[in-house]
């Protein structure tokens, strides 16, 4: 007979029993995390034991998450680093040790996966003790943890990217997360919309919980501001201290002193001054108030101005953050949806041609404006043309389109190349009367004429530096790359003295153009980014709004219409910008390529020097020979046209004919150059042209008739009959014998 055993064995086998049958405790996420929660210097600013009471706006959120809660979706539409990915992380500890089953974590991208696992998930299962004792700590050789599952008694946790029709295939979870959700796809392959996708995931479990969190980006195609708005819509209310009023804390009524030293709240009952560090006593008695209690699913918005002191931005950082960016739309934006958790409305598809050709400023196209310190050029290549594009710059991030034409020639020809070089070698005079070369010129090498770009390029009769660009097949944070790529090798290895091809973050530059020239419409005309001078058509304004941003896609697309089938005006000037901030062009910035408050001073004593202004224009320059400044002559220099045109042994005719063809763009262009060539017919011609001097003989140009019938054919408009008979004292018949002689053959 076995003896009775011990009082003390009884009783711990009694208690024993007595946890096996007892009921789960109705444990809350807020409860479970106040009670195990330890926190890692690796994921907070503040290591140590979870309070929920440091960031009391978690609390009803997280209790939302528990198991007894008959909430089964929650939308937290928030700004960056308010603590709602550390309350994801306290909603795994709760289902890993409290409430096990089968749980998924879906991130943007498998990178992103990995590094919220290191950052995030580790920790937990290192610093937490509840946690480590059920899965043993990170063991890295162990099946059961790896960076795609991690099985743990009772359930699993799987953990993917959510870019991939693969990571939602042939998974039933109960509870599942997808965070950062605006960086997901809108289409995951085939398969359609990730967030359909991830309720497919939960069917099999009725009583299922579905947590949305991200930051939104812009209006219209922001998944998560979708799925907000689609839920109850909750704001966090708090009390004013003076007049105990519910209020939303709304960043337009955050005020500070021109100094920038304080920051405080105006209540908009009372209009009393609230101050920061009311926000503890603010933050513990607010409340979650929902704009549509009858939806059954829970939607929070929170923004930076709710952040507790010491875990986020105060209100005088904010203020000082956003007179920094306020000026530019690019830099703005990432303030709205960082810190206000609100959506960027894109302005893009307001632009309208006409209204962009209505701010055209009282300057010709070809002049350089006053103000405009710095040049660059933005090339794209066609069959049988070049499209040119010169953009000034400016202090206080000013731009103005200082030309615009297109090169007529075949492309595989080196004469078109030649005439592009003269172009580029001969600089331009300011209206100071200082003469401006280019800082540097982008040309397209993707596409047309590669290898004759590539040719070009590498010239050693350049006076300028050109880099050859392409535009970058994934969207990068920058205007153009830190670095090139050498497609040339030797023997198999990179020569990297040779040509050079240059990555351009076009999505960015466009981002910035269209930015820029939607806030223009609201900015006076001495401080719009973008100034227009006058003789730019239609077809240019066209070009320069030929795209459109695609939400869906995350890039520029080509807008529907004849009219915008031509886009090399927003290609060149997407080049121009992007080479303004080459590495070793750095345009208003230092060697360190840090923004330099007086770059533009320097430029202007040196470019701008006061008591010279004069009119600018191209110049012709000899003894008796007159400043030519008509704005149809400054499109293309002369001198550049005419140097081009010179061959040795030629005779007049031929270089005037050449240059004619070069030159010629409008009827008032063509008058003022005929004028000028019948005046010099009657003297010896010296033309100026980068400090070599061309002498062409009276003799060879004027005693000959057919010289000047060539010259009048090549002149001929069918307008200009009286202006040619004046010049050269024929009547009018004459003259249309002269061409009709040419028309037949004669």
């Amino acid at each position: 007979m076995n003896a009775p055993l011990p009082l003390s064995a009884r009783s711990v086998m009694a208690d024993a029993v007595a946890r096996a049958v007892r009921p789960r405790e109705r444990l809350l996420v807020s409860q479970w995390a106040d009670r195990h929660r330890i926190l890692s210097s690796k994921q907070s600013g503040e290591a140590g034991k979870w309070r929920t009471s440091r960031n009391p706006m978690l609390r009803e959120i997280m209790d939302a998450l528990s198991v007894h809660s008959p909430v089964r979706e929650v939308v937290v539409m928030k700004s960056s680093q308010v603590g709602v990915t550390e309350m994801s992380v306290n909603w795994l500890g709760y289902i890993i040790e409290h409430a096990p089953s089968a749980a998924m974590v879906l991130m943007p991208t498998i990178e992103a996966r990995d590094t919220w696992k290191a950052q995030k998930l580790n920790p937990l299962m290192l610093e937490t003790p509840c946690v480590h004792d059920i899965l043993g700590g990170i063991r890295s050789r162990d099946a059961a943890n790896s960076k795609d599952m991690i099985d743990f008694p009772g359930g699993i946790l799987f953990l993917a990217g959510g870019n991939s029709p693969n990571s939602y295939a042939q998974k039933s979870v109960r509870f599942l997360m997808l965070d950062d959700l605006d960086r997901f796809p809108h289409r995951v392959g085939d398969e359609g919309d990730p967030v359909g996708l991830a309720r497919g995931r939960v069917k099999a479990f009725p009583r299922h919980k579905l947590l949305f969190a991200s930051t939104p980006t812009i209006k219209g195609a922001s998944l998560i501001e979708r799925e907000y708005e689609a839920s109850d819509q909750r704001r966090y209310h708090v009390p004013c201290p003076h007049c105990g009023e519910l209020l939303v804390l709304d960043w337009k009524h955050v005020q500070a002193n021109p100094q920038l030293t304080e920051a405080w709240y105006v209540c908009t009952e009372c209009s009393a001054t609230i101050h920061e560090h009311d926000k503890p006593k603010l933050l513990a008695a607010g409340v979650w108030i929902a704009a549509h209690p009858e939806c059954e699913r829970r939607g929070y918005h929170i923004s930076a101005l709710y952040a507790p002191i010491g875990l986020g931005p105060s209100w005088l950082d904010l203020v000082r953050e956003f007179r920094s960016v306020c000026k530019d739309p690019t830099t703005l934006k990432p303030f709205i949806n960082g810190h206000l958790g609100e959506s960027w409305e894109d302005q893009t598809d307001k632009l309208k041609a006409n209204e962009l050709a209505k701010r055209a400023e009282p300057y010709e196209l070809g002049t350089i404006p006053p103000g405009c310190l710095a040049l660059t050029v933005g090339i794209d290549t066609q069959d049988s043309w070049l499209a040119v594009q010169v953009l000034g710059w400016g202090a206080d991030g000013k731009h103005w389109v200082q030309n615009w034409f297109e090169m007529q020639g075949e492309t595989t020809s080196l004469q078109v190349w030649d005439e592009l070089e003269a172009f580029l070698n001969a600089p331009l005079v300011n209206s100071y009367g200082v003469a401006m070369k280019y800082r540097a010129v982008g040309i397209d090498s993707r596409g047309h004429r590669t290898e004759q770009v590539k040719n070009f390029v590498i010239r050693t009769t350049l006076a300028i530096p050109v880099y050859s660009l392409q535009g970058s097949t994934s969207r990068m944070g920058r205007a153009i790359a830190q670095t090139g790529s050498y497609p040339t090798k030797y023997r198999g290895q990179i020569v990297k003295k040779g040509y050079c091809v240059w990555n351009v973050g076009t999505e960015h530059c466009k981002d910035f153009i269209y930015a820029h020239l939607a806030a223009d419409s609201e900015r006076s005309e001495a401080v719009r980014a973008f100034h227009f001078p006058q003789g730019l058509g239609d077809e240019y304004f066209n070009g320069l709004l030929s795209e459109t941003y695609d939400p869906e896609k995350k890039r520029y697309i080509q807008r529907l219409g004849a009219k915008y089938k031509r886009n090399e005006p927003l290609d060149t000037v997407v080049y121009a910008w992007a080479v303004g901030q080459h590495r070793e062009v750095n345009i208003g910035r230092g060697r360190t390529g840090r923004p330099d408050p007086a770059y533009w001073q320097r430029l202007e004593k040196l470019l701008e020097p006061e008591g010279s202004i004069q009119d600018s224009g191209f110049r012709i320059q000899d003894s008796g020979f007159r400043k030519i400044n008509h704005p149809s002559l400054c499109r293309i220099p002369i001198r550049a046209a005419v140097r081009a045109s010179f061959k040795k042994g030629d005779s007049m005719s031929d270089i005037v004919r050449r240059a004619a063809r070069r030159l010629v763009r409008s009827q008032a262009f063509l008058d003022t150059f005929t004028e000028l060539v019948a005046a010099e017919l009657e003297r010896q011609l010296r033309v100026e042209a980068g400090g070599e001097h061309i002498y062409i003989s009276k003799t060879t140009c004027m005693k000959e008739r057919a010289e000047r019938d060539m010259l009048i054919r090549n002149c001929f408009t069918g307008h200009n009959v009286k202006f040619l008979s004046q010049k050269f004292g024929l009547t009018t018949q004459h003259i249309y014998r002269i061409v009709k002689k040419r028309n037949i053959g004669g």
